[in-house]
């Protein structure tokens, strides 16, 4: 099956609405936060953007933790650019994308209420400024607004994952 990558700025609900698919799909969650070296982790943690120069090698190690999950992999993952999620592919083949966007100052209201993560809201005008946002039909990318209850859109992100991708 064809991996999903649950995509967007930093505060979208990345990791809850690939988890959520994940659940509802049998899917293996991999959790992209978690292939990002310390280096990275402490600038993002200081307010400064990693530069692509950075992100090469922890998209490398995303990819392969997908391409080795033992189930349909759900990629949570800002993969900002085109050429970031291009990388992915490189080690992934084909992705289903689902790209979460919404209003700024929602997701930075979400942002400021979360705890113990790296990630200030500080960034979000720098994610803001490097997204290049998937084309619904070159990159089979779903847009789904994060205003809505989390349970549509993982609802509507299951259906198009079930519809869109083909087996093998």
């Amino acid at each position: 099956m064809r991996p999903i990558l649950v995509m967007g700025i930093c505060g979208t609900g990345k990791s809850t609405v690939a988890q959520g698919v994940a659940d509802r799909l049998g899917g293996s969650l991999v959790e992209a936060d978690l292939y990002h070296d310390q280096a990275s982790v402490a600038r993002m943690a200081a307010g400064m953007a990693l530069t692509d120069d950075m992100r090469w090698g922890w998209l490398d190690r995303v990819a392969a933790a997908a391409a080795h999950a033992p189930r349909r992999a759900v990629i949570a993952c800002s993969a900002l650019g085109r050429a970031h999620r291009d990388r992915l592919r490189a080690g992934t083949g084909p992705l289903d994308i689902l790209f979460l966007h919404g209003d700024r100052a929602l997701i930075a209201a979400r942002m400021a209420a979360r705890r113990d993560h790296f990630m200030p809201v500080s960034l979000i005008d720098s994610q803001l400024a490097a997204l290049q946002p998937p084309d619904p039909v070159a990159e089979r990318a779903v847009w789904l607004d994060v205003a809505q209850p989390i349970d549509r859109i993982i609802d509507r992100g299951v259906s198009a994952a079930t519809a869109s991708s083909p087996r093998g």
